[in-house]
Protein backbone atom coordinates (compact mmCIF):
# COMPACT_ATOMS: atom_id res chain seq x y z
CA UNK A 1 0.00 0.00 0.00
CA UNK A 2 1.47 3.34 -1.00
CA UNK A 3 1.07 5.73 1.89
CA UNK A 4 -0.24 9.20 1.30
CA UNK A 5 1.16 12.12 3.27
CA UNK A 6 -0.89 13.01 6.36
CA UNK A 7 -3.57 15.52 5.46
CA UNK A 8 -5.61 18.01 7.49
CA UNK A 9 -9.32 17.68 6.75
CA UNK A 10 -11.12 21.01 7.15
CA UNK A 11 -14.71 21.28 8.44
CA UNK A 12 -15.14 17.58 9.06
CA UNK A 13 -18.85 18.05 9.82
CA UNK A 14 -21.29 20.78 8.88
CA UNK A 15 -21.58 23.48 11.55
CA UNK A 16 -24.98 22.38 12.90
CA UNK A 17 -23.88 18.79 13.38
CA UNK A 18 -20.51 19.84 14.81
CA UNK A 19 -22.36 22.03 17.37
CA UNK A 20 -24.53 19.04 18.35
CA UNK A 21 -21.43 16.88 18.80
CA UNK A 22 -19.62 19.61 20.75
CA UNK A 23 -22.55 20.00 23.17
CA UNK A 24 -22.78 16.25 23.72
CA UNK A 25 -19.10 16.00 24.66
CA UNK A 26 -18.90 19.19 26.72
CA UNK A 27 -21.58 17.77 29.01
CA UNK A 28 -20.13 14.25 29.24
CA UNK A 29 -16.36 14.66 28.73
CA UNK A 30 -15.35 13.60 32.24
CA UNK A 31 -17.97 10.89 32.68
CA UNK A 32 -15.82 8.29 30.95
CA UNK A 33 -12.96 6.11 32.09
CA UNK A 34 -9.82 7.96 33.23
CA UNK A 35 -6.55 6.55 31.84
CA UNK A 36 -3.83 7.94 34.09
CA UNK A 37 -1.00 6.83 31.80
CA UNK A 38 -2.39 9.01 29.01
CA UNK A 39 -3.88 11.77 31.16
CA UNK A 40 -7.28 11.38 29.50
CA UNK A 41 -10.92 10.52 30.01
CA UNK A 42 -12.29 8.24 27.28
CA UNK A 43 -15.74 7.41 25.97
CA UNK A 44 -16.93 5.15 23.19
CA UNK A 45 -19.94 5.79 20.96
CA UNK A 46 -23.29 4.66 22.32
CA UNK A 47 -26.40 3.99 20.26
CA UNK A 48 -28.61 7.01 19.60
CA UNK A 49 -25.77 9.45 20.31
CA UNK A 50 -24.30 12.22 18.19
CA UNK A 51 -20.98 10.37 18.56
CA UNK A 52 -22.42 7.23 16.92
CA UNK A 53 -23.89 9.39 14.16
CA UNK A 54 -20.49 11.08 13.72
CA UNK A 55 -18.76 7.70 13.35
CA UNK A 56 -21.30 6.69 10.70
CA UNK A 57 -20.72 9.96 8.81
CA UNK A 58 -16.92 9.62 9.16
CA UNK A 59 -16.91 6.42 7.07
CA UNK A 60 -17.72 8.29 3.85
CA UNK A 61 -15.30 11.07 4.75
CA UNK A 62 -12.48 8.54 5.29
CA UNK A 63 -13.29 6.72 2.05
CA UNK A 64 -12.94 10.00 0.15
CA UNK A 65 -9.81 11.22 1.97
CA UNK A 66 -7.93 7.91 1.67
CA UNK A 67 -9.40 7.13 -1.78
CA UNK A 68 -10.47 3.68 -0.55
CA UNK A 69 -14.10 2.86 -1.27
CA UNK A 70 -13.87 -0.47 0.55
CA UNK A 71 -12.70 0.69 3.97
CA UNK A 72 -14.97 -0.12 6.91
CA UNK A 73 -15.25 1.31 10.43
CA UNK A 74 -13.38 -0.56 13.15
CA UNK A 75 -13.66 1.52 16.31
CA UNK A 76 -13.74 5.07 17.60
CA UNK A 77 -13.30 6.78 20.92
CA UNK A 78 -13.46 10.27 22.39
CA UNK A 79 -10.63 11.50 24.63
CA UNK A 80 -10.51 14.58 26.86
CA UNK A 81 -6.88 15.26 27.83
CA UNK A 82 -5.93 17.31 30.86
CA UNK A 83 -3.56 17.23 33.78
CA UNK A 84 -5.00 15.42 36.77
CA UNK A 85 -2.80 14.96 39.81
CA UNK A 86 0.64 13.97 38.61
CA UNK A 87 -0.55 12.67 35.24
CA UNK A 88 0.92 14.82 32.48
CA UNK A 89 -0.69 14.20 29.09
CA UNK A 90 1.76 13.06 26.43
CA UNK A 91 1.81 10.32 23.84
CA UNK A 92 5.11 8.62 23.15
CA UNK A 93 6.33 7.74 19.66
CA UNK A 94 4.31 4.73 18.53
CA UNK A 95 2.46 2.96 15.76
CA UNK A 96 -0.96 1.62 16.65
CA UNK A 97 -1.34 -2.15 17.03
CA UNK A 98 -5.13 -2.22 16.90
CA UNK A 99 -7.47 -1.97 13.89
CA UNK A 100 -6.16 1.43 12.74
CA UNK A 101 -5.10 1.07 9.13
CA UNK A 102 -6.74 4.41 8.35
CA UNK A 103 -7.08 7.05 11.06
CA UNK A 104 -8.93 10.36 11.33
CA UNK A 105 -8.00 12.25 14.53
CA UNK A 106 -10.53 15.06 14.97
CA UNK A 107 -10.24 17.99 17.36
CA UNK A 108 -13.54 18.61 19.14
CA UNK A 109 -12.49 21.47 21.44
CA UNK A 110 -9.40 22.83 23.17
CA UNK A 111 -8.14 25.72 25.24
CA UNK A 112 -5.07 25.92 22.98
CA UNK A 113 -3.61 23.66 20.29
CA UNK A 114 -1.51 20.62 21.15
CA UNK A 115 0.39 19.54 18.03
CA UNK A 116 0.23 16.01 16.71
CA UNK A 117 3.38 14.65 15.06
CA UNK A 118 3.36 12.08 12.27
CA UNK A 119 6.66 10.86 10.82
CA UNK A 120 8.56 13.92 12.16
CA UNK A 121 6.14 16.54 10.82
CA UNK A 122 3.94 18.52 13.20
CA UNK A 123 0.26 19.25 12.59
CA UNK A 124 -1.81 21.82 14.43
CA UNK A 125 -5.52 21.07 14.58
CA UNK A 126 -8.40 23.34 15.48
CA UNK A 127 -11.98 22.36 16.36
CA UNK A 128 -13.78 20.50 13.56
CA UNK A 129 -10.50 19.69 11.79
CA UNK A 130 -9.04 16.18 11.56
CA UNK A 131 -5.71 14.71 10.60
CA UNK A 132 -5.86 11.76 8.20
CA UNK A 133 -2.94 9.32 8.43
CA UNK A 134 -2.12 5.61 8.69
CA UNK A 135 -2.16 4.71 12.39
CA UNK A 136 -0.58 1.28 11.98
CA UNK A 137 2.13 2.30 9.53
CA UNK A 138 3.13 5.85 10.43
CA UNK A 139 4.87 6.72 13.68
CA UNK A 140 2.93 9.38 15.57
CA UNK A 141 2.99 11.10 18.94
CA UNK A 142 2.40 14.24 20.95
CA UNK A 143 5.02 15.93 23.08
CA UNK A 144 4.19 16.95 26.64
CA UNK A 145 1.21 19.26 26.77
CA UNK A 146 2.63 22.80 26.54
CA UNK A 147 0.50 24.38 29.29
CA UNK A 148 -0.71 21.45 31.42
CA UNK A 149 -1.87 23.46 34.44
CA UNK A 150 -4.56 25.22 32.40
CA UNK A 151 -4.86 23.34 29.12
CA UNK A 152 -7.30 20.70 27.94
CA UNK A 153 -7.80 19.16 24.51
CA UNK A 154 -10.61 16.91 23.31
CA UNK A 155 -10.27 14.58 20.33
CA UNK A 156 -12.24 11.88 18.55
CA UNK A 157 -10.20 9.03 17.10
CA UNK A 158 -11.99 7.39 14.15
CA UNK A 159 -10.36 4.19 12.88
CA UNK A 160 -11.00 2.14 9.74
CA UNK A 161 -9.74 -1.05 8.07
CA UNK A 162 -10.26 -3.08 4.91
CA UNK A 163 -12.85 -5.91 4.89
CA UNK A 164 -10.12 -8.61 4.96
CA UNK A 165 -8.50 -7.19 8.12
CA UNK A 166 -8.31 -9.46 11.20
CA UNK A 167 -10.82 -7.13 12.90
CA UNK A 168 -13.52 -8.37 10.51
CA UNK A 169 -12.17 -11.87 9.79
CA UNK A 170 -11.53 -12.86 13.42
CA UNK A 171 -13.23 -10.19 15.51
CA UNK A 172 -12.14 -7.34 17.79
CA UNK A 173 -10.98 -9.68 20.57
CA UNK A 174 -8.17 -10.93 18.30
CA UNK A 175 -6.22 -7.88 19.47
CA UNK A 176 -5.21 -10.05 22.45
CA UNK A 177 -3.27 -12.32 20.08
CA UNK A 178 -1.74 -9.33 18.27
CA UNK A 179 -0.53 -7.95 21.61
CA UNK A 180 0.84 -11.31 22.72
CA UNK A 181 -1.54 -11.63 25.67
CA UNK A 182 -3.03 -14.89 24.35
CA UNK A 183 -1.63 -17.53 22.04
CA UNK A 184 -3.22 -18.10 18.64
CA UNK A 185 -4.07 -21.66 19.68
CA UNK A 186 -5.70 -20.59 22.94
CA UNK A 187 -7.65 -17.80 21.24
CA UNK A 188 -8.87 -20.19 18.52
CA UNK A 189 -10.00 -22.78 21.09
CA UNK A 190 -11.98 -20.13 22.98
CA UNK A 191 -13.58 -18.67 19.84
CA UNK A 192 -14.65 -21.75 17.94
CA UNK A 193 -18.24 -21.66 16.88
Amino acid sequence: MALLEPKIVENVFDQDFYNKLFEEFKSSAKSGYYEEGFGRYTLGPSEESAFKEAFDKAVEIARAVFNKSTLLPSYAFFAHYEKKGNALPSLLHHRDDNACTYTLDMCVYQTEPWDLYVENSSYTLYPNQALAYYGNDQEHWRNDMPNPEEQHVAMIFFHFVEPDHWFYKKGPSYIEVIRGNVSEESWTMNHQK
